[in-house]
């Protein structure tokens, strides 16, 4: 798990007029930290007011955004800025790695199986706001990723069981 900032060259290759649901704000930057799943590296933004439960929470409404993931397919798209958040924020986050990755897989199966199901009503409102439709294909491949969720599942599980153990 790292704080990144994506940079200038992700914006350009994701504008806005495309890509509507990506955080962006001309003011600051919004930060991220990375997550490594089925072989791919997400990006999950930081935000403030989070009001649905697709989420890591810190401190307060504050938190990791599950539904604003990006996919990080390329270096370039990871500025070089050195970015900064509160320490205790980003101590709450380091000592929860693993129950962090246990929920963020448990959101992309819960994604994955509202994509089977779109006409659901729990599925479109899960759907309707969400950066993971720009990258549907990465949820194509079912049997692969039935298998990397429930491998993963099982890994975050013992991961954070043994985090509460200690």
């Amino acid at each position: 798990m790292q704080l990144i900032q994506l940079s200038d060259q992700f914006y350009l290759d994701h504008p806005e007029s495309d890509f509507p649901e990506i955080m962006k704000k001309d003011t600051r930057p919004y930060y991220c930290v990375t997550v490594k799943i089925y072989d791919t590296l997400f990006a999950i933004p930081l935000r403030h007011h989070i009001k649905h439960p697709y989420a890591f929470c810190t401190i307060e409404n504050a938190g990791l955004d599950f539904t604003k993931a990006v996919v990080i397919d390329k270096p370039e798209y990871i500025s070089d800025a050195d970015p900064w958040i509160d320490s205790r924020e980003w101590a709450i986050i380091r000592s929860n790695e693993g129950k962090i990755l246990y929920k963020f897989t448990h959101y992309l199966a819960q994604y994955k199986r509202a994509l089977k199901h779109p006409n659901n009503p729990r599925s479109q409102k899960l759907l309707l706001y969400n950066t993971l439709n720009y990258y549907k294909v990465l949820f194509e491949e079912e049997e692969k990723i039935e298998e990397h969720i429930a491998f993963l599942s099982h890994i975050s599980r013992k991961l954070f069981q043994s985090i509460q153990t200690s």
